[in-house]
C-alpha cells in the first residue's frame, strides 16, 4: 500500500498518444421489451395452438463498431433514446453485451467478469449526467472522492485524503470544501466533484454521459475548459456523449453520429460539421438555432418519428424519416416523379390529408401528371382506394374506410419502400475527407 509521501502519479500509462486505446467491433445490447411471469408469452387466435413463445427484444445498440485513440476525444451525438448512454455503459461493462468485443489495450472487456473486471475498473470510469443524483447527499465531498480510491486499495487515509484534496484544486474547487456536503455546492461546482471522483483512481479513458446537459451555458463552458485542460496534464481519453451539437464541436477531436443504434457517420469534427455526408447528421446540423431575428422557417425538421428500437426498419434504420430514400431501380421514374411518389406515399402512412377526388389527389401529390410506367399503375391503384368519388360496389356513398387507408398504406410501402436499396441492405461506406486525412464514414447508400 503506498504512504502519504509517495507521489500521487497522475497521468500515468503504458499507451502512448495517439495509439489505439479502445477498439469495438461489432458491440450489440438487446433489451429484453417484456419483465415477469409471462414474459415471452404471445397470444395469437388465428393459429394453433393461440399461445406461442417467443422474447422480444429492443436492440438498443446493434453492431457497432469504431475506436478510439490515446488521448483524443470522440463525441457522440444523437437524438434522445438513439442508444448512446447504452452504448457508453456497456463499453465500461456497467451493462453486458449482448455480442461483441470491447477490446482496451489490446484485453476483450467483454470476456472479463469478477475481480479481473473489477481491477480494470480503476482504468475506465464514468461521469453522470445528473451532478446532483450521482452524488450520495449523505457523503462528504472527500469521502466521495476518496471511496474509488479506498475500492481499489489505493494510499492509506492520510494518502486518500491529501489526493482528495489536491483532485478538489485540480478540478477549480477550494480543497478546504473536503468536509462539506453535495448540496452546499452547485450544480457546476457539483459536476466537478464527479469529475474529482473519477480522476481519483487515475484512469485511461472516462465516459462522459451528457455531463454538462444539466449546467447552464457559462458554466458548461467552465467545465468543459476544465476537462481540456486536465485531458492536456493527465493524458485523459473521452467518450463524450451529447445531444447539443455546439457542445460537441467545442470539445471533439472526431464525432459519430448515432440513430436508432447503429452509427451512421465517423469523421474529423471539421470534416463532419463542414462536409456532412448522411441526411440524418445534415438534418441535425441544420437544427442549431441561428441567433439572428431575420431568419425564418423551421430549419432540418424530420418527417415522423422515431421507429421503435422493438422493431427497427430493415437495411438503413433512417430511411422510414429519410428525405433522400433512393428509388427501386425496377422503376423508370424522374427524380421530380420520385420526389412526388414518395411524399404521397408518407402522406398515406401518416393520414396527413383528408380523403378527396381521384382528381384532387392527383393534383395535390403529383401536379395532375402520375408517374410512368408501371409506377403510375401502382399510385393510380393507391388514389383509386383513397378517391371519394369511387363507385364503391356500385353503391357510390364516396366512403374511404379504415381499410382502404390500410391497404393503400401497405400497397405503396411494400411496392416502393420496401424494394429500395435502403430497404434490403444496410449501408456501409468509406469516403474520402474534404478536411484532413482521416477516412470519413458514412452509413448510407447515396455513395454506393
Amino acid at each position: 500500500m503506498s504512504t502519504p509521501d509517495d507521489p500521487i502519479g497522475f497521468g500515468e500509462s503504458d499507451s502512448s498518444h495517439g495509439e489505439t486505446l479502445l477498439e469495438i467491433e461489432g458491440l450489440t445490447k438487446y433489451f429484453a421489451a417484456d419483465s415477469g411471469l409471462f414474459a415471452g408469452l404471445n397470444f395469437e387466435p388465428d393459429q394453433f395452438p393461440p399461445v406461442s413463445v417467443g422474447i422480444d427484444q429492443v436492440e438498443a445498440v446493434d453492431d457497432v463498431s469504431f475506436e478510439i485513440k490515446k488521448g483524443e476525444t470522440l463525441g457522440l451525438v444523437g437524438e434522445s433514446g438513439c442508444g448512446k448512454s447504452t452504448l457508453g455503459r456497456t463499453i465500461l461493462r456497467l451493462l453486458d453485451p449482448t455480442d461483441g468485443t470491447i477490446r482496451f489495450k489490446g484485453e476483450d472487456l467483454a470476456e472479463l467478469s469478477g475481480e479481473q473486471l473489477r481491477q480494470k475498473r480503476s482504468e475506465i470510469q464514468m461521469i453522470f449526467q445528473d451532478p446532483q443524483s450521482s452524488l450520495d447527499p449523505r457523503m462528504k465531498v472527500g469521502r466521495i472522492i476518496e471511496e474509488p480510491m479506498q475500492a481499489h486499495d489505493m494510499f492509506d487515509d492520510e494518502g486518500r485524503e491529501a489526493r482528495a484534496k489536491e483532485l478538489l484544486e485540480k478540478v477549480g474547487l477550494d480543497p478546504r470544501h473536503y468536509n462539506r456536503y453535495p448540496h452546499a455546492f452547485s450544480g457546476g461546482q457539483r459536476q466537478r466533484i464527479n469529475l474529482a471522483r473519477a480522476l481519483s483512481v487515475d484512469p485511461d479513458f472516462v465516459v462522459c454521459d451528457e455531463p454538462v446537459s444539466a449546467l447552464d451555458v457559462s458554466i458548461q463552458a467552465q467545465v468543459m475548459n476544465t476537462m481540456e485542460e486536465l485531458q492536456d496534464e493527465f493524458g485523459l481519453t473521452y467518450l463524450f456523449i451529447a445531444h447539443d451539437l455546439s457542445v460537441i464541436r467545442h470539445i471533439s477531436d472526431r464525432v459519430a453520429v448515432m440513430y436508432l443504434g447503429h452509427i451512421v457517420e465517423l469523421a474529423a469534427k471539421e470534416e463532419l460539421f463542414e462536409n456532412p455526408q448522411h441526411p440524418y447528421t445534415k438534418a441535425l446540423l441544420e437544427s442549431i438555432p441561428v441567433p439572428d431575428p431575420r431568419e425564418s422557417g423551421a430549419r432540418g425538421v424530420l418527417e415522423g418519428e422515431v421507429p421503435s428500437p422493438q422493431d427497427p426498419p430493415s437495411g438503413c434504420r433512417f430511411r422510414t424519416r429519410c428525405p433522400r430514400l433512393i428509388a427501386p431501380e425496377e422503376y423508370d421514374v424522374s427524380d421530380e416523379e420520385w420526389a412526388h411518389t414518395r411524399a404521397f406515399m408518407r402522406a398515406v402512412k401518416r393520414r396527413t390529408f383528408e380523403a378527396t377526388s381521384a382528381a384532387e389527389l392527383r393534383r395535390k401529390f403529383f401536379d395532375g401528371e402520375l408517374p410512368r410506367g408501371e409506377a403510375g399503375e401502382i399510385v393510380d391503384e393507391a388514389i383509386d382506394l383513397l378517391a371519394t368519388d369511387r363507385d364503391r360496389d356500385g353503391e357510390g356513398d364516396g366512403t374511404v374506410t379504415e381499410d382502404d387507408w390500410n391497404d393503400a398504406a401497405e400497397l405503396l410501402l411494400e411496392s416502393f419502400a420496401e424494394r429500395s436499396i435502403c430497404a434490403r441492405k444496410r449501408p456501409a461506406y468509406d469516403l474520402e475527407s474534404e478536411y484532413g486525412s482521416e477516412t470519413h464514414f458514412a452509413a448510407c447508400h447515396l455513395h454506393r
